[in-house]
């Protein structure tokens, strides 16, 4: 589907469409019990005496299962439709957190992470292509849009409020609120029309191959890693890093400032979608790398010179700029470059890659640690700019040719 001529009230008119509030909701849910527990189990596991390495392990195992299922989930979808499949996602992503409240042996923490990125890997994928299934003709770039809006709330408000209600109440309240997120999930999956995924047409490329496909989606997938790999290290290092400066009081500075990193995501995505709408996707790229490499690079400054844990609100709110412009820029090349048949590849190819880099950042980082914090949002730096760089001008290379005069109405998908 090509660009089209924004029309007034047009979000209204996707808030009515049947299906889209529910599958909103159901986006904001997954990656709200995401947010609720990302930073919390690594620093809980720390507090508790575990290594970082341990406390890295809580997410990379959750995002290594969480991408395994990502793989299958559209397989899944074509079977039993996209009800089922948000409404078992949310059951496992929620229903079993309240046993971190349980059990705090290092194989529990890691086999319920295991169990609850299953359920992640079913919601984010299906939810993510059931709005762009349910939008109708020539609003798929605002339907884009509103899973960014989805993302960034649940970011900006659950982040800081799970570090909150650890703080106050302690672990067994964070846990059993993200499982009351299980089941507000479980009934707004049923309120989901009976919807399975488009068959493919006879206009459809159905000559795209596994490999044509890769090549299609490469582009797009590694400039996401590039940013999401720095953002899993900041939601899992960035308390105990101020831990560090000042001991005890890292949890709130940090919650606080991974909130508004949440909210300059919001700014980032609805920025870039504006932008591509009038420019076309990929003008943010390069602006968005650089503005995330930034903001990594400035919190290494800070804990440098062990500054005051509020000046760290900065540049973790810079980091949030650009990664939401990247995110947003990534979202749409992937859905642009895929007929309507294969919404939920494309889904699923940003979703992995979203989820592959936050779970590497907090594996990989975890080992980089062990030679300090300032190292490691160093590191991660460098990684926006050696990764993300090479990867935007291959995805600049393997860009289809768009067709700006043909109707809103056919295959391909565009902002």
């Amino acid at each position: 589907m090509t660009a089209g001529v924004t029309k007034p009230g047009a979000f209204a008119q996707l808030s009515r469409t049947p299906g889209v509030p529910a599958a909103f909701v159901l986006v904001l849910l997954a990656f709200g019990g995401f947010s609720l527990l990302l930073p919390v189990v690594p620093l809980a596991v720390v507090r508790g005496g575990g290594s970082e390495l341990v406390a890295g392990a809580t997410t990379g195992v959750f995002m290594t299962v969480t991408v395994l299922v990502q793989l299958l989930t559209p397989r899944i979808t074509a079977a039993i439709g996209y009800r089922w499949v948000l409404a078992i996602g949310s059951a496992l992503l929620g229903l079993p957190s309240g046993l971190l409240a349980l059990f705090d042996g290092p194989f529990a923490v890691l086999a319920v992470s295991g169990v609850r990125g299953a359920g992640f890997g079913m919601m984010t994928v299906a939810g993510s292509a059931l709005v762009a299934e349910l939008a109708p003709p020539g609003m798929l770039g605002r339907a884009t849009s509103l899973i960014g809006l989805a993302v960034g709330i649940s970011e900006a408000i659950f982040l800081p409020v799970g570090l909150w209600l650890l703080e106050v109440f302690g672990l067994a309240t964070v846990a059993w609120s993200a499982t009351a997120f299980g089941v507000v999930g479980l009934l707004a999956a049923a309120r989901l029309p009976d919807v399975h995924p488009a068959p493919a047409r006879p206009s459809d490329p159905s000559a795209l191959g596994r490999r044509a496909m890769l090549v299609l989606l490469a582009g797009p997938f590694l400039v996401m890693v590039a940013v999401s790999l720095p953002y899993g290290a900041a939601a899992s290092f960035l308390s105990p890093a101020l831990d560090s400066i000042v001991s005890g009081s890292g949890a709130v500075v940090a919650g606080v400032g991974l909130g508004l990193l949440g909210v300059g995501v919001i700014v980032g995505r609805t920025f870039a979608g504006l932008v591509s709408d009038r420019r076309g996707p990929g003008a943010l790229v390069w602006p968005g790398l650089a503005v995330s490499a930034l903001g990594m690079a400035g919190i290494a400054g800070l804990l440098s010179v062990s500054a005051n844990p509020w000046w760290f609100i900065a540049p973790t709110v810079v980091f949030g700029l650009g990664f939401g412009a990247v995110q947003n820029e990534a979202l749409v090349a992937s859905f642009e470059r895929m007929p309507r048949s294969r919404l939920g590849t494309a889904s699923a190819s940003w979703n992995i890659s979203f989820d592959a880099g936050t779970g590497l950042g907090s594996v990989v980082m975890g080992g980089v640690a062990g030679f300090g914090y300032v190292v490691l949002f160093t590191v991660a730096a460098g990684v926006v700019l050696l990764v993300g760089g090479p990867a935007a001008v291959g995805a600049r290379r393997t860009r289809p040719t768009r067709d700006l005069t043909s109707p809103a109405t056919d295959d391909k998908v565009s902002p």
